[in-house]
């Protein structure tokens, strides 16, 4: 390869099991990265890989059911956030290694709650600097380092192209969690999509027995009607989580279309994970094949890229 090949990972929660498809994936193209910049979750698994432990995250990911992952969590309340994510975290600490010592540049992303500004960290733990990268605000706890408290990077930055750049990338893959983002179709006003009663005088006879049987058909339509109506609006109210997810695909799904135009990739992937909660921590075996597809429809670009 003549260019230091930069692996960018996003942010997306559970969808991030996505990246693991896309790693394996570039091994089996023979296409070894030089950098790998992580945002959030990005963080998480490209520092996995980074320190040995992404074999054993993998096998404990695809064995999660749903809800059973916070079991690895502490839930603790107090003003940083309701869940401690360092249980989960201690669990690889005889894997850490320093990101100095690494043979592959790394680094990851966080937001300074103090400032509110995009903190790169390229030095130390990097577990800790996976964990401050994913601490999403008010669910995490916010992670203390070198005097900073330190939040979940999807705030700044959440596909953090100008990292893998920095740390010397010279052709940069973005793997973009949130660039399809979740469509809530229920959302649209139901009355477009419902059938308008049908009217069924012409099926019967116009005699007395044809009138009741009409009026009782039209009766039945109606009430149907009025009941699919009525459900569509009641099920098309948005829940607190749904909200509160959609919110925050909207917002990463723009930040990152922002920060595309300043800070282009060369290769940008884009997973389908419209359908993806990122709660959904026990799809891992659908996620890391579609992060493998992803990766793999831009394998001719990819490989016209790194021949330059």
């Amino acid at each position: 390869m003549s260019k230091k090949l930069g692996l960018v990972l996003g942010s997306g929660a559970a969808r991030g099991w996505a990246h693991m498809g896309v790693l394996k994936a570039l091994k089996e193209i023979g296409a070894e990265p030089y950098a790998i910049a992580g945002c959030s979750v990005g963080a998480l698994v490209g520092g996995a890989h980074l320190i040995g432990a992404l074999d054993e995250f993998e096998r404990w990911a695809r064995t999660l059911k749903p809800l059973s992952a916070l079991q690895s969590f502490a839930f603790k309340l107090h003003k940083g956030g309701f869940i401690d994510t360092a249980p989960a975290f201690e669990a690889f600490k005889d894997y850490d290694k320093a990101i100095e010592d690494l043979d592959v540049k790394f680094g990851a992303v966080a937001a300074d709650l103090s400032t509110g500004e995009e903190v790169e960290i390229t030095s130390g733990s990097v577990i800790e600097a996976a964990r401050a990268s994913s601490a999403i605000p008010v669910v995490f706890h916010a992670v203390e380092r070198r005097g900073k408290w330190l939040v979940d990077g999807a705030l700044a930055n959440p596909a953090p192209v100008s990292l893998a750049r920095k740390l010397g990338a010279e052709a940069v893959i973005c793997v973009d969690l949130n660039a399809v983002p979740r469509v809530l179709d229920r959302f649209d006003a139901p009355d477009v999509r419902l059938p308008v009663p049908v009217n069924k005088s012409e099926q019967h006879p116009d005699n007395m027995a044809g009138a009741v049987t009409k009026l009782i058909d039209d009766t039945r339509a109606a009430i149907d009607y009025q009941f699919a109506m009525a459900k569509a609006r009641a099920g098309a109210r948005p829940h607190l989580f749904e909200t509160a997810y959609a919110a925050a695909d909207i917002f990463q799904m723009h930040l990152a279309r922002a920060r595309a135009v300043a800070e282009p990739p060369d290769v940008l992937v884009k997973p389908d994970m419209r359908d993806a909660l990122p709660t959904a921590f026990d799809r891992a075996d659908e996620f890391i094949e579609e992060g493998y597809r992803a990766l793999m429809n831009e394998r001719s670009a990819i490989e016209r890229l790194l021949s330059q």
